[in-house]
């Protein structure tokens, strides 16, 4: 029974695939932008590829000069090295978007010297298939500056199954080819009704928009008020880790990146919250991050469980939707005023301090219903993105060794 055979194959094509080293179909590039030739530094994102690090990071972090750099073209490879969550080995990206760019030296950038199809590649680089025979070469443990350590000799010499023929090569790139396609409409609706949800958040939250009451009259003017002044707060704590009996009850641990989600990767035992100053939070409750790359996120939380101390626990009476999107909206104005540029962490009594403005509650009813119809129009959105996101994956497994 033959073995080197994808398990979803185009039934007109047979035979076993081919096994080649990398150096069959790519060579290394150490070509410099010594000439400074492109000003365009870029980074692998494993989501967008190669992309200019000002689009990507709102910034530059490469060097102000870039002449040591390796200079790409458009079509050219590059691999970086840098292992993150769902990419242990690190991404290979081509370059697509821009005619040329630079890229530190950590990475490795190749070219094509076959006859092996550029777009079938992607897909395969895609398809992290690649990954086992990365990780026979790579030294276990040995990472520096979150870069894996692999011999960019040996990398040269992992080994690859590819289709036999340029027809079948050609035939899986422009399948997938049109996969993408649909991710990529599906995914410009979904942007364009986030787009739409901030500029109607912005209408009425600057009262550009105003709801009347069911008699037709107006409501009543909004009241500005601290936060603090009609809100109770409080953030948790962390258990010790490598205590192993606080952590693996029942009691669910939510992180600042887990506060709109209704599930939780940890999970903590009672004596781990009474070893702590973890805090039970009820479902309803409004989760606002507190620290890090979260900061400022709010959600309203979809389970009962504990928090740490980089979440926010806000009770109130008003209304908690319109709050929590209230919140959102002012995301990047209370972290740049409250905390003088946007340097550090928020605190419970930074968020306390926020001025909110509030009209009465059948308005603030109205405003929350508002946005709220919004968002199951973005959610169902989400679904069809995430299920071709999902079937692409599953493609992408199925069509490659």
């Amino acid at each position: 029974m033959m073995s080197n055979i994808p398990k979803l194959r185009f039934p007109e094509f047979k035979g076993e695939w081919e096994e080649k080293k990398l150096s069959d179909f790519m060579t290394r590039l150490t070509r410099k932008n010594s000439n400074n030739e492109s000003s365009r530094a870029l980074t692998i994102s494993s989501v967008d590829g190669l992309i200019d690090q000002g689009e990507f990071f709102k910034k530059q972090i490469a060097s102000k000069d870039t002449s040591g750099y390796y200079l790409l073209k458009k079509g050219d490879f590059a691999y970086n090295k840098s292992y993150s969550v769902g990419y242990d080995y690190g991404s290979i990206k081509r370059l697509d978007r821009y005619e040329d760019g630079v890229v530190s030296t950590l990475y490795i950038c190749m070219s094509l010297t076959s006859d092996t199809n550029s777009d079938y590649l992607t897909h395969y680089f895609d398809s992290m298939k690649w990954n086992k025979s990365v990780s026979e070469i790579s030294a276990e443990g040995a990472r520096n500056h979150g870069l894996l350590n692999i011999p960019t000799e040996a990398f040269f010499q992992t080994k690859h199954f590819l289709a036999p023929s340029s027809q079948e090569q050609q035939k899986i790139a422009d399948f997938l080819s049109n996969v993408d396609s649909i991710i990529t409409a599906e995914t410009k609706i979904l942007n364009t009704l986030q787009k739409k949800k901030k500029a109607l958040m912005q209408k009425l939250f600057t009262q550009q928009l105003r709801f009347k009451s069911n008699d037709g009259t107006d409501f009543p003017a909004w009241e500005e008020k601290k936060l603090g002044e009609f809100c109770k707060t409080y953030s948790g704590g962390t258990p010790k880790s490598g205590t192993a009996d606080y952590y693996g009850g029942e009691i669910p641990f939510i992180r600042s990146g887990e506060i709109s989600s209704n599930k939780t990767e940890l999970f903590l035992t009672e004596k781990g919250m009474e070893n702590s100053s973890a805090k039970m939070v009820s479902k309803g409750d409004i989760l606002y991050a507190l620290y890090g790359a979260n900061s400022g996120l709010c959600s309203i939380s979809k389970i009962d469980g504990a928090i740490n101390q980089a979440i926010l626990c806000i009770k109130t009476k008003e209304n908690k939707r319109f709050l929590c999107n209230y919140l959102q909206y002012q995301r990047e104005y209370f972290y740049s005023t409250y905390l003088q540029g946007g340097q550090g962490n928020l605190s419970g009594k930074l968020v306390e301090s926020f001025i909110i403005p509030l009209p009465c509650l059948v308005e603030q009813q109205k405003i929350a219903d508002c946005l709220s119809s919004m968002d199951s129009l973005i959610q169902t959105q989400q679904k069809v993105v995430t299920t071709w996101q999902q079937r692409k994956k599953a493609l992408l497994q199925q069509m490659f060794i």
